[in-house]
């Protein structure tokens, strides 16, 4: 079982505005989440602690949590948007200023209900670090409400917690999310929306222009397009018709034949690809338009992360939930499982990777303290994505994990806190963890400060 302190102390430092009681609560759905991957309520329930409590009383505990109506769910947005500043990929050649952050847009279902997740490209995965979860029939969202937005909260602000609202329509609960996303990223960085056909709109397009946020999105083959806006239009597989092995890249024109919104244009055939992609974009040039697409791709190892084989083993629509915001709650404990496994295997990569450090001299490692320069003791930059049946070596830390080829290091990283002996890198993560986000929190009274450096910095002495 995952070691329950660390877990608390994870959560703690990811949502330090929290009461202690809620942040016990989702530490211990946490760990139920890493022991019993599934989003059954009664599976999650016998996996958190107290075993001598009945189970009713335990699944009664889970319930009253999953519908606090009191719970600063932001504070995790705009930390895992932090997070997200050291660990996403970085767009090669690179602008001096505002550099680009790929913000990737996806679905993912679990029936009834969806997750429609913005997430960061992190080696060959991807990291949440915004959802919202609707009903894809009645059209209720989850989202807390905007008043208790940053910039918008007044003095009697509304608790940032989750409320199911109905909206009119599949795409204002997708503008409401990408809202919310650019609205808590950081000036210094360019946004760029990444998404696939599913989201290419002309009204989205236009909307987006209309805030200044620049996209990158695939468009289909038979939409009409203007390379010249004042010429004729064609079906963007004629317009821009490439062959394989091809680029055509169009500067100034435009999507869609009633709106003509202005766009610049992609077309990229890949030798061994089945078809040619076509992009609509905001972005000034056509290798960083090429570059974050290919990013989109994975999300898809993200999701497979989350739903099938590692963070979840029964599928996501296994798990015979009812109500919304409760599917919502688990879905919130399942992402900070993620970014925990995440980011515990990035640590393994720095402390293991080097064969003369096992674990046994790890464990005698002598307290950190909370010196700045200690930042960079934390987790490593992504590996480099591999090829699906890679060949070569693996390196001598992940041959007690792997069977067949590489894991990911998401996968690592649940090995890793499933490993006694391996401790002392999930506590050198959970006190990184707490350096890096100090300028992110409140300010403390001193017995709030007695108690984290007590309690969540677990090398302190």
């Amino acid at each position: 079982m995952a070691p329950y302190a660390e877990i608390l102390s994870f959560v703690q430092h990811l949502a330090p505005t929290w009461r202690t009681p809620q942040q016990a609560s989702l530490a211990q759905l946490v760990a139920a989440l890493l022991d019993r991957p599934s989003l059954c309520l009664t599976n999650l329930a016998r996996g958190l602690p107290r075993a001598d409590q009945p189970l009713h009383g335990r699944l009664k505990r889970l319930t009253r949590w999953l519908d606090n109506p009191r719970l600063d769910e932001l504070a995790f947005v705009a930390r895992f948007l932090a997070l997200s500043y050291r660990f996403g990929a970085d767009v090669p050649d690179q602008p001096a200023t505002r550099p680009l952050l790929p913000i990737l847009l996806d679905t993912t279902y679990f029936q009834p209900f969806a997750a429609l997740i913005a997430s960061v490209p992190c080696g060959a995965r991807a990291l949440p670090v915004a959802f919202t979860t609707y009903h894809r029939h009645t059209l209720h969202a989850c989202f807390p409400p905007t008043a208790s937005w940053p910039g918008f909260a007044g003095a009697a602000a509304p608790p940032a917690a989750a409320e199911a609202k109905p909206f009119r329509s599949q795409n204002q609960i997708e503008m409401r999310l990408i809202t919310l996303v650019f609205h808590l990223l950081s000036p210094a960085l360019r946004g760029v929306l990444v998404a696939d056909r599913g989201f290419a709109r002309a009204d989205l397009f236009a909307w987006l222009r209309s805030q200044r946020w620049a996209f990158v999105i695939r468009i289909d083959g038979d939409t009409w397009v203007y390379p010249d806006p004042a010429g004729p239009g064609q079906p963007a597989k004629k317009a821009l018709a490439v062959a394989p092995g091809e680029r055509r890249w169009v500067v100034g024109g435009a999507y869609q034949q009633t709106e003509r919104v202005p766009v610049n244009l992609l077309a990229v055939w890949d030798e061994g690809q089945e078809e040619p992609w076509y992009l609509a974009t905001t972005v000034e040039r056509a290798d960083w338009t090429e570059t974050l697409y290919r990013w989109r791709m994975r999300i898809e190892g993200g999701n497979r992360d989350e739903k099938t084989g590692v963070l979840l083993r029964e599928g996501g629509d296994a798990h015979a939930l009812t109500n919304l915001l409760h599917l919502h709650r688990v879905l919130l404990g399942l992402v900070v499982a993620h970014w925990l496994c995440a980011l515990t295997g990035l640590q393994a990569y720095r402390d293991l990777t080097n064969e003369a450090r096992d674990a046994g001299a790890l464990a005698q490692a002598p307290p950190m303290s909370d010196r700045l320069e200690l930042l960079d003791e934390g987790p490593a930059t992504a590996p480099p994505p591999m090829p699906h049946r890679w060949k070569a070596p693996l390196p001598g830390w992940m041959r007690r994990f792997a069977v067949r080829g590489p894991v990911s290091y998401v996968r690592a990283g649940l090995e890793v806190l499933r490993t006694p002996a391996l401790g002392s890198i999930v506590r050198r993560l959970v006190h990184w963890l707490g350096i890096y986000l100090w300028t992110r929190t409140p300010h403390w009274r001193p017995h709030q400060l007695r108690y984290r450096l007590g309690h969540w910095w677990l090398d302190s002495p």
